[in-house]
């Protein structure tokens, strides 16, 4: 049986400073350009400080983009535009250096890691610093069965806050997160929906788009 209980993160997490943020909101409002200007420059700097504990900001000079991998078994019903069990070739291409965020990142010359956590492909396949937190092959058909039991569910949870501590750890001072997926939106919209209460319509989108 999981031992996991969300409410206890509430105590691991520690959370931006709120006093650091309204001394940058101060600084940010001496400043000759003028509060909006930059769009959300502004929000993002004062966040940073926030976290930092650092007024002014400091530079980023580590960052580091993250992402986590998965086939999603309700990708079956055809709710994605690409095909059930196809996330596998997106990672290739994240790894080939051929996806859009592959491109970019090397452009700004920042390092990509991707965790395979549910790919529908043998871990053979991939590189062993992949799939080295991989949960389970493929996540359950949500409509049918749970995506994930409760242990597996703890295990992902885990993993995340295990690469988020080697990364802390490696000197990475930004991690910018993201996903590589098949059908993940229809879970992540069905989360959305429990948590806050309300109607699927307000949390489901057109999704995924081919490429030609």
């Amino acid at each position: 049986m999981s031992s996991l209980n969300l409410d206890d993160f509430t105590d691991l997490i520690e959370r931006p400073d709120g006093g650091v943020r309204r001394d940058a909101e101060e600084r940010r409002e001496r400043q000759t350009v003028p509060p909006g200007a930059l769009g959300r420059l502004d929000e993002l700097g004062e966040w940073l400080s926030a976290a930092q504990s650092a007024v002014p900001v400091r530079p980023v000079e580590r960052p580091r983009v993250v992402l986590f991998a998965g086939d999603h078994g309700v990708a079956g019903l055809g709710v994605s535009a690409r095909p059930a069990g196809g996330a596998t070739a997106l990672v290739r291409a994240v790894l080939a250096g051929e996806s859009p965020v592959a491109v970019l990142a090397r452009r700004l010359d920042v390092p990509v890691r991707v965790i395979d956590m549910a790919l529908d492909c043998d871990p053979a396949e991939l590189p062993a610093e992949v799939t080295g937190y991989r949960v389970r092959r493929g996540s359950g058909r949500i409509d049918v069965e749970d995506a994930l039991s409760a242990e597996e569910a703890e295990r992902a949870v885990r993993a995340g806050m295990a690469v988020a501590d080697e990364e802390a750890d490696s000197g990475t001072d930004l991690v910018v997160l993201g996903d590589v997926s098949v059908g993940g939106t229809t879970p992540a919209a069905t989360l959305i929906a429990a948590l806050c209460g309300t109607d699927a319509s307000v949390v489901t989108g057109r999704g995924g788009e081919p490429i030609d």
